[in-house]
């Protein structure tokens, strides 16, 4: 399992996103703040057909969720080009796919901010 934590300044959320593989699939669980997500339960997605870049996995969770990416507040802030959590289920989908399934290693996890002190 793959455990990826991510603070974001532009949202001010904290998100966990969390992903294993689950026979021939990898399954993403995230737990967030965030009204595009919080009512997510989850997604997958097949290990041999994953989506190849950036833009297309955010199309594909789009259609898992039933509903558009983009920012429901009505406000100005614009925090889909910025947002960290299809970046980090990107990124546990390309790490789950090399790693081969062993014992030895059942967890690793991740923190990353966008923030940080100069």
């Amino acid at each position: 399992m793959i455990k990826i934590n991510v603070s974001s300044c532009m949202c001010s959320f904290s998100h966990t996103i969390m992903g294993r593989v689950k026979g021939d699939r990898i399954i993403i669980k995230i737990d967030t703040p965030c009204e595009k997500f919080k009512e997510l339960t989850y997604l997958e997605f097949p290990l041999q057909g994953l989506p190849e870049n950036q833009s297309n996995l955010t199309l594909e969770m789009e259609r898992q969720t039933d509903c558009s990416l983009e920012c429901t507040k009505e406000c100005a802030l614009d925090c889909t080009r910025g947002c960290l959590i299809p970046h980090a289920v990107f990124n546990i989908c390309r790490i789950e796919r090399k790693l081969p399934e062993t014992p030895i290693l059942e967890s690793t996890e991740y923190t990353v901010s966008e923030c940080s002190d100069y």
